[in-house]
């Protein structure tokens, strides 16, 4: 190794890849204290071998970062390649020293026999920064790949996945898709059922290359992945399949079976086959993204989704397409809709009546009407109310809100007109905040506090404009009542905002 980097250590990849920080609970961190006292013959071998067999990516990573964080130098007397399990143990951890001339040695004496347990950290070393060391670790994962068992090859396979966005980390990617490419079907099928998400989703992506997977199979992934990616992969996949095949039942069933995600894909692809029809029968779905292609195939067949909506809402509809449907009319609808929509407004259930505001203010409704729900029973419908409102400041009559914003209100009523306030302008934000602390407010002190702060550290730069003497009288009197739960230091940062020096000065 060239002495420059013999007399460097990790501090740099150290300081890239922050140690984890349940890592720097006790020195290096628990596992990697119990790795280390393992191979120095003070704890149970057979328990940390255990642990490092069902280790995830993240673990071996941590680990690597928190030997090399807290420079330890066990393994410095690692002379000849043993393979019993407290030897496996030193060498791990002189390969993940924090001095490069301690893990080239290491590496160097990497055993013929691949090791599939320590495997991980031969991959970890691949993407070392010393360039001597990660080219001896390339030389040996390249060698050694094909003897790791199943079991070491997907242990290896999730940290390569993890590093692969590194600057050096593509090697280590590249050797463990070339693997698993070659592996037999049973080790492929092992890793797209593995609790490393990383790994699953390189596994399906290997799976569903040309020649690989049985239509019936991928079909299964695509109802029943638990993962939303692979399994949209695979639907994506059976869609472009079907469409080339002109195999409509394949898609109709992704329709009728699938996720939100999974039924676009399936509509998508019966657009294409000349079947657009098909959407008018998923206006009412309960995902907004697949309205919003069922609307798109209903055009593509000619028809007007507005109308369909209209005439659907004017039907005394069934009481679980409602809530959908008055959110359809408000996606592609027109300000005459505002008649139909108005009503649902006041309609039983609050997830309607949330759906009826988002629709009514998308349409250009009255504001004012939408402002009198801020009242509203429901949480829900006071968020939706409170989302609607945002956008356009100073819509709800400020003394309005000061009425909701009163101790007597419900939390979530009070909630709603402490955000429409504090949006209203800059110091009837920074009053507001100060109100509620001097109050002691239980509900909303803590709440006002950190936005004070906030507003204090940054937004206060961009307050070019004084508040009005009679305000800022106000505003200091409720700085010094606020005093004991903001502190001594942001109390003086908030006076320095205002222009106030002491008390006194903000009573003259």
């Amino acid at each position: 190794m060239s002495k420059v980097g013999a007399s460097r250590t990790d501090t740099e990849t150290v300081r890239e890849n922050e140690v984890p920080r349940e890592l720097q609970a006790s020195g290096c961190g628990p596992l990697a204290d119990r790795v280390a006292a393992a191979a120095a013959g003070t704890d149970s071998v057979d328990e940390v071998v255990a642990t490092l067999a069902d280790a995830g990516a993240e673990t071996w990573i941590g680990l690597d970062r928190a030997f090399r964080a807290d420079r330890l130098a066990y393994g410095d007397d690692l002379t000849v390649v043993e393979t019993g399990p407290r030897e496996r143990l030193r060498w791990l951890v002189a390969a993940c020293s924090p001095d490069g001339h301690r893990r080239e040695a290491a590496v160097a004496r990497w055993p013929l026999v691949a090791d599939g347990l320590l495997f991980p950290v031969l991959l970890l070393r691949t993407a070392d920064w010393v360039p001597e060391v990660r080219d001896l670790a390339r030389g040996f994962t390249a060698a050694t790949s094909g003897a790791v068992d199943e079991a070491g090859l997907l242990r290896a396979a999730g940290v390569a996945v993890a590093i692969g966005a590194w600057a050096r980390g593509g090697h280590a990617l590249e050797l463990v898709t070339a693997a698993l490419r070659s592996a037999p079907a049973e080790t492929l099928a092992r890793a797209r059922a593995h609790r490393d998400v990383g790994l699953r989703r390189m596994a399906y992506g290997l799976w569903l290359e040309p020649g690989r997977a049985r239509r019936h199979e991928v079909m299964d992934a695509a109802l029943c992945e638990p993962d939303p990616v692979s399994r949209l992969r695979c639907a994506e996949r059976l869609a472009a399949d079907a469409v080339r095949d002109e195999r409509p039942d394949v898609l109709t069933r992704l329709l009728e079976e699938g996720t939100a995600k999974v039924r676009v894909e399936a509509l998508t692809g019966l657009v294409r086959l000349g079947r657009p029809e098909a959407g008018a029968a998923h206006l009412a779905d309960r995902s907004a993204l697949m309205r919003a292609t069922a609307q798109w195939a209903v055009r593509r067949a000619g028809g007007t989704p507005a109308a369909l909506y209209r005439r659907a809402l004017t039907a005394d509809p069934a009481a679980g397409r409602v809530r959908a449907l008055v959110g359809g009319l408000g996606e592609c609808g027109t300000l005459p809709d505002l008649d139909v929509l108005s009503p649902f407004l006041e309609h039983p259930s609050p997830r309607v009546r949330a759906a009826a505001v988002r629709a009514v203010r998308r349409l250009g409704g009255s504001p004012a009407r939408i402002a009198e729900m801020l009242a509203d029973p429901a949480p829900v419908v006071v968020r939706a109310v409170r989302a609607a409102l945002r956008e356009e400041p100073g819509t709800a009559p400020p003394a309005r809100l000061r009425e909701l914003l009163a101790t007597g209100s419900p939390r979530h009523v009070r909630l709603g007109a402490y955000e429409l306030l504090r949006v209203s302008d800059t110091w009837t934000r920074v009053q507001v905040d100060l109100e509620l602390l001097a109050a002691r407010d239980a509900d909303l002190g803590d709440r006002a506090r950190a936005d004070l702060v906030a507003w204090s550290r940054g937004d206060a730069a961009t307050a070019y404009r004084p508040p009005a003497r009679e305000v800022l009288r106000r505003l200091g009197s409720l700085i010094d009542a606020a005093e004991p739960l903001l502190g001594t230091e942001e109390t003086r940062r908030l006076r320095w905002h205002l222009g106030i020096t002491s008390r006194r000065a903000a009573l003259s």
